[in-house]
């Protein structure tokens, strides 16, 4: 009997950390993922990680919204301790840009206030660029979260990329 509420009371404390366990810590995304703006129909290409431009031809800008979600604590933390939002991208010209931005929503009103803004920068290969925010910008229990990314060029033969999020 002793030994049978041994292995019980160890299960249990087992058990009671996975949750704990499973909590990642860092908010991930790829920019396949997100939700485009209606405004973008028919101009923007998913990849299995990507979102860039089709073969439409369009100047216009490519808008995507990703939801942000607690990770790092989930029942146990509504404070995260996060402090940087990094883009992964692809922009090989000055007449293409590829920009996220992180938004607080106030609940019940809506109201919307930027944080922090990564805007990518010229490259050959793709690469990651951040934004940095104070430690205590994050309240899952008073506010809602979201990444804007927005993808622009100026020439039909760019072809400007987001590739993934991260905010940790």
């Amino acid at each position: 009997m002793k030994r049978v509420l041994v292995s019980l009371a160890v299960a249990v404390i087992v058990l009671a950390g996975l949750p704990l366990a499973a909590q990642t810590g860092t908010w991930t995304a790829v920019a396949s993922t997100g939700v485009v703006d209606e405004s973008a129909v028919g101009i923007y290409a998913f990849g299995s990680t990507n979102l860039g431009y089709n073969g439409a031809g369009s100047l216009s800008s490519i808008v995507a919204r990703y939801n942000v979600t607690n990770t790092f604590g989930g029942g146990v933390s509504d404070t995260p301790p996060w402090t940087i939002l990094e883009l992964g991208f692809f922009d090989n010209n000055v007449g293409s840009s590829v920009s996220a931005t992180l938004f607080r929503v106030s609940p019940c009103t809506g109201a919307v206030t930027a944080i922090c803004t990564a805007n990518s920068f010229d490259n050959a290969a793709s690469t990651c660029t951040s934004c940095q925010f104070p430690p205590t910008t994050f309240n899952f229990a008073a506010s809602l979260y979201y990444v804007e990314v927005k993808i622009g060029r100026n020439a039909v033969a760019l072809n400007p990329q987001a590739l993934t999020l991260r905010i940790r």
